[in-house]
């Protein structure tokens, strides 16, 4: 256990890929895809591709060099580019896949059970990226929407992580400094980045055990939720 163990007053999370478990949602969405618009050649090269161009296009997001609007077409741009889908019609497969993605609410593996323990004794608060009519939904779908006091999307605010003012609404809401949260995610680029930039504790969720890029010293290293912390105040 840290040091800092104890003497947060809040926890933040992530929601894909910390709660969300969106591998699951993304393939049976771009399996729906796939069949919805009878896409030649084998479903899984098509998700596998589209995972590829995705991670690059979000990476691009983080950066700034492209907008929300754009990503949603550009993956699929790219996608059909590498598989010769030239009649793929890339603004009504990218709808459509958002449709379907924004019904899927699986949560991964001791999800709600961990909320539920953390909100007895700290303010809860959930930070993402993510599309906002997409994540609006699955969050009301899920059971743990009524954990949180705060919820903050990128889109809605137009500040995405690892920009560290993303986090002010929910701070400013809950009423506690950066200092005193600490922040939960998966992501190197986006979650750990952030909290670094805004000076929070951070807790990487980091399930294929890999090393942490030099310049970052996550407090706790967990590599599933069933790991994390005891971090009760009345520890």
């Amino acid at each position: 256990m840290s040091d800092a163990a104890g003497r947060y007053r809040a926890v933040f999370f992530d929601a894909d890929d910390t709660l969300f478990d969106y591998p699951s949602a993304e393939h049976a969405s771009l399996l729906a895809c796939h069949w919805r618009f009878a896409v030649p050649g084998d479903e899984e090269d098509f998700v596998a591709a589209y995972r590829r161009h995705n991670h690059d296009v979000w990476r691009e997001f983080e950066r700034g060099e492209i907008d929300q609007a754009t990503l949603r077409v550009e993956r699929f741009r790219r996608l059909a580019g590498e598989l010769g889908l030239a009649a793929l019609p890339l603004e009504r497969i990218s709808a459509f896949y958002l449709e379907e993605l924004s019904g899927q609410a699986q949560l991964l593996g001791g999800a709600l059970e961990l909320l539920q323990r953390l909100a007895q004794e700290y303010a809860l608060a959930l930070i993402t990226n993510g599309i906002a009519s997409v994540q609006r939904r699955r969050f009301a779908a899920s059971p743990i929407l009524p954990y949180f006091q705060a919820v903050v999307i990128s889109e809605e605010v137009g500040i995405a992580k690892p920009d560290p003012r993303i986090f002010v609404p929910a701070l400013e809401k809950i009423g506690v400094e950066a200092g005193d949260v600490l922040y939960v995610g998966d992501s190197v680029t986006s979650d750990m980045a952030a909290a670094r930039n805004a000076g929070m504790d951070f807790c990487w969720l980091n399930p294929k055990g890999v090393p942490a890029p030099e310049g970052y010293s996550p407090v706790f290293v967990i590599a599933s939720l069933d790991e994390f912390p005891e971090i009760a105040k009345s520890e």
